[in-house]
């Protein structure tokens, strides 16, 4: 959980999902959900059709066919990849006939990244989008600390932070001036991040989280951080609980409504159990009939055979007496009788 909590991509294919769900007729998760849906994907735990329903509403808005099913994505998401692939010169994932569920969780992640990428080069973005504001569409950092670790709130309950290397600060800081022609800032000078380049870890998990983090920055004497308790005071603070609540009462919903197929789920496994047992049931009994039969007829084989050999037995045994006699008889006619 550690390590798919620390990739970027994943709050980012959330709050894509949240963003577009009405545009793009996508689902309606948090990200929780998604963590969940991912890490029990192609297990026998995985009580969830989240990422396959997920990918095939994207791949409908991609490829504007709304043929395309939980039963024959896998052909359509590949072709996509090829063709992708070899437009952008990036590297192909489905490099064999493997399916979705048997990739890497790390190649998941990043394929339905990109596929959220490529939802957005789809033909009907532009009349889609027409409407939307592009700058509600992009989301910046909620603001920095004093180590210039950036704050990232997407939607829900949770508050990333993004922690940069300093020798990436450093390479990304110079790489920037050096374009633009100006002479490189000291090293205590701030430069913009940008979502990605650097370690991620949630922060803020529950209400607790949120209040002591508020509390840390606003005793802080970096200028930064007092700016960042301003933001979380006035707009996150307030509305807080009522996320918290929301969240638990959708949690409630939603386990109600799997309980049903969960249960379904547990019996149609059952069932398909106790086919398996009953076929291995029949077979066993057939094998044994079969031995039965393989024996009756040995014995039924072994007796005849013993019957052969007695008649067989008796009429040898009937043949010597009569060469006896015959022999007998013989020896009484040449023989002379005495006087």
């Amino acid at each position: 959980m550690d390590d798919i909590q620390s990739w970027w991509e994943v709050p980012s294919i959330a709050h894509f999902c949240s963003l577009f769900r009405v545009a793009f007729n996508l689902l309606d998760f948090d990200i929780e959900e998604l963590e969940e849906a991912l890490l029990t994907d192609g297990t026998e735990d995985s009580g969830s059709s989240l990422l396959q329903e997920l990918i095939v509403r994207l791949l409908c808005g991609c490829l504007g066919n709304n043929g395309i099913s939980t039963f024959n994505y896998q052909m359509f998401l590949r072709r996509l990849f090829r063709q992708k692939c070899r437009e952008y010169g990036k590297e192909n994932p489905f490099n064999s006939d493997i399916d979705f569920q048997f990739l890497p969780l790390r190649t998941k992640v990043e394929i339905l990244h990109a596929l959220c990428d490529f939802r957005l080069d789809a033909e009907d973005v532009l009349d889609v989008l027409k409407n939307l504001d592009s700058d509600s569409l992009r989301v910046h950092p909620l603001g920095y600390d004093e180590n210039r670790s950036a704050y990232w709130y997407f939607y829900g309950t949770r508050l990333y932070r993004e922690d940069y290397p300093k020798a990436l600060k450093r390479k990304k800081k110079k790489a920037r001036e050096k374009k633009h022609g100006r002479k490189p800032r000291s090293e205590s000078e701030s430069s913009e991040p940008e979502m990605g380049c650097g370690e991620w870890q949630v922060v803020c998990y529950t209400e607790s989280d949120w209040e002591r983090l508020a509390i840390k920055m606003e005793d802080s004497q970096s200028k930064e951080e007092r700016a960042l308790h301003t933001v979380l005071a006035d707009d996150f603070l307030p509305e807080i609980p009522r996320l918290f609540e929301e969240k638990e009462r959708l949690q409630r919903k939603r386990l109600l409504e799997m309980q049903p197929r969960r249960q379904s789920s547990r019996l149609e496994k059952l069932k398909q159990i106790k086919e398996v047992e009953k076929k291995a049931q029949v077979k066993d009994e057939i094998s044994k009939k079969d031995d039965s039969d393989k024996k009756e007829k040995e014995r039924i084989e072994r007796d005849a055979r013993r019957a052969r050999e007695h008649r067989a037995k008796l009429r040898s045994r009937s043949h010597t007496n009569s060469e006896c006699s015959s022999s007998s008889q013989m020896d009484g006619t040449t023989k002379p009788r005495a006087r």
